[in-house]
């Protein structure tokens, strides 16, 4: 079952259009931390929110970083960030899309595509257009 999210959204300024319930927001930083204490910051040069904060847009050096899970949890994970330009996040569904150019990393794996959709649930990233990767091979220092 998901775990319950606590969020908050911060900015510089903010200028809600009653007419399309949105809110604008300069210098967008969000932080959420879910039941298992795995910490998520997005940031941007400025961000577009709905009214219950369910849909974002990130604007303008686009910025999300979803830390790894603590090693004592049943499912490990490494460290995952997305960059771009663009970058429009669906938090209830737990998706990340972008028709634009993005770098996704992933733990030392790097990816840069010309769009992404990025499924956390399902833990699926479809990366289209022109896709490159640098895979890291596993760490064998001692």
């Amino acid at each position: 079952s998901r775990g319950r999210l606590h969020a908050e959204v911060m900015g510089a300024e903010a200028r809600h259009y009653a007419d399309t319930q949105w809110t604008e927001i300069d210098a967008i930083a969000l932080h959420s931390t879910d039941d298992t204490g795995r910490v998520s910051r997005a940031s941007a040069t400025r961000g577009l929110t709905n009214e219950d904060a369910s849909e974002v847009q990130l604007l303008g050096k686009a910025h999300i970083v979803r830390e790894a899970q603590a090693a004592s949890s049943t499912v490990s994970s490494q460290r995952l960030e997305f960059l771009g330009e663009f970058l429009h996040v669906f938090v209830k569904q737990e998706v990340v899309r972008s028709h634009k150019p993005v770098e996704l990393r992933h733990g030392a794996h790097r990816f840069t595509a010309e769009a992404l959709d990025y499924d956390n649930v399902t833990q699926v990233a479809q990366l289209t257009g022109r896709v490159r990767a640098t895979l890291m091979p596993a760490n064998t220092a001692p």
